[in-house]
């Protein structure tokens, strides 16, 4: 058993180490923003393994936490992102109608 969470928790290292240079040479936005989301998952998974490993159920709410805040932080860049993709196109369609609105 104790192999078995060294190979994991060796995996999910590999992973954020991955997904940081992922977070750091990623060309827009939202290649970052999934390179975070997965960070926050791969944290949850090391909790998990600590919980696991330990049987401290103490860090069990912070799974939840952490969880709601990967969830929420990409719903906010989804909803950041259409509204930029939006803007830009409503700026173009203007200049190609001759500055008319909609």
């Amino acid at each position: 058993m104790t192999a078995v969470l060294v190979l994991a928790a060796a995996l999910l290292a590999v992973a954020a180490v991955l997904l940081v240079v992922r977070m750091t040479i990623g060309p827009t936005i939202l290649d970052r923003s999934v390179a975070l989301d997965v960070l926050v998952a791969v944290t949850v998974c090391a909790t998990g393994l600590h919980v696991a490993r330990t049987g401290v159920t103490y860090a069990l709410p912070m799974l939840v936490v952490l969880a709601g805040c990967g969830m929420v932080g990409a719903v906010s860049v989804a909803r950041y992102a259409s509204r930029s993709d939006d803007l830009g196109a409503g700026e173009s369609g203007e200049a190609r109608n001759g500055g008319e609105g909609r």
